[in-house]
């Protein structure tokens, strides 16, 4: 028996899940800049958001997280040594106090390379877990191929400058939302200040200057004096959001044009979940099945929209096995819909499907029909004898 499987997907590859990027009532000093929420990867705001720019110290998210993924216990010990420091103090680059001849833990290095971001941090964990510098930036590389950051180029670890080492905010984006889902990059990535196993304290370059009524939750900061003030941020008062930006005249500008967009969309704007992963949404019949025609259609994800206060959602069924439309504001997004599970053909209703379908269709007409027939072979039996 041939299995009729229905994957909806099919019929929606390209789904739409993101809306166009909001206006907001205030000035943004960063000349790069992208927003977007976790929840339903909505585009909340953007400014120059896939262009290409230097960023800085934010590298160091994809020298966090690759490092993370290729160790298998961070509490390992390292010493450190001379090539671990080689020609950082010359280059200006940021250093989180770690000395020669110091050991310390794959686990203090993170920190030291996250939180006051420790240019001797990212050479230490290259050389300990890739054996050299190269080979570290040759694994950044590949993990941003993998996750289709298609306008991003690494050179080095730290972020220190060079023309062929950029990306864009957009696709910093990505990286962070991935490394966000990574237990131990969170824990660093919003922690404020951490003490080393050698006693060493380390601040966070971001989090220890934020106010009371600030929302960001997680932070890396970066500066050149091309890439000038950098910030990747993340806050979590409700849903979670992500805010990627460069190119700001200072450090508070930088912290504050986060601060103003987190809390313009917070205070205008609130998540409406539709439907949860696996939700059944409909019961359709299935051809040329006869022992299992009810069959149930799912959404294979969260569907959930980012709407202002004041407007509604209301959702459109699509085809009875395809597509979920929601409607909000005027806009529309489309969302795929599954199938629950394959079923057999069977060969003798797909044979006189026509036939079967018309009296479902029209079953009394079906009866006048049966009728008549069984009549005319009455007639015919009888003008034989």
């Amino acid at each position: 028996m041939k299995k009729l499987l229905f994957l909806v997907l099919l019929l929606s590859i390209f789904m739409v899940t993101s809306v166009s990027a909001k206006e907001v009532p205030f000035e943004v000093d960063s000349e790069y800049v992208y927003m977007v929420n976790r929840n339903s990867n909505e585009v909340m705001y953007e400014k120059n958001a896939y262009e290409k720019m230097y960023p800085a110290s934010m590298t160091k998210m994809m020298s966090a997280i690759v490092a993370i993924e290729n160790c298998d216990d961070i509490s390992s010990e390292v010493t450190i040594t001379h090539d671990m420091l080689s020609g950082l103090y010359e280059a200006n680059a940021s250093m989180a106090g770690f000395n020669v001849n110091e050991t310390v833990t794959i686990k203090d290095l993170l920190y030291g390379l996250m939180l006051p971001s420790g240019a001797e941090c990212a050479y230490a964990l290259g050389y300990t877990l890739f054996g050299s510098i190269d080979n570290y930036v040759s694994m950044m590389n590949e993990k941003a191929k993998m996750l289709k950051m298609n306008d991003t180029h690494f050179v080095n670890p730290t972020g220190l400058h060079n023309d062929d080492h950029y990306s864009t905010c957009y696709d910093l984006s990505i990286l962070l939302d991935y490394c966000l889902d990574n237990d131990i990059f969170y824990q660093i990535f919003t922690c404020d200040r951490y003490i080393a196993s050698n006693g060493l304290e380390l601040s966070s370059t971001s989090l220890t200057r934020l106010d009371d009524n600030s929302y960001i939750a997680g932070a890396k900061t970066g500066f050149t004096n091309l890439a000038l003030r950098c910030l990747a941020s993340f806050a979590n008062y409700r849903e979670e959001y992500i805010i990627i930006s460069g190119h700001a005249s200072s450090s508070e500008k930088a912290i504050e044009d986060a601060d103003k967009l987190y809390k313009f969309f917070y205070d205008n704007y609130h998540y409406v979940d539709i439907y949860h992963a696996n939700d059944v949404i409909d019961v359709t019949n299935v051809k040329y099945s006869i022992s299992d025609n009810k069959y149930p259609v799912i959404v294979n994800e969260d569907i959930g929209l980012t709407v202002a206060n004041e407007y509604s959602i209301t959702i459109d069924a699509g085809d009875k096995i395809g597509t979920i439309f929601v409607k909000t504001d005027g806009e529309s997004f489309s969302y795929p819909v599954l199938a629950t599970k394959s079923v057999d053909r069977n060969y003798i209703v797909y044979l006189f499907w026509p036939i079967i379908s018309f009296v479902m269709s029209y079953p009394r007409a079906s009866i006048d029909i049966l009728l008549l027939f069984i009549c005319l072979i009455v007639i015919v039996r009888i003008i034989r004898r």
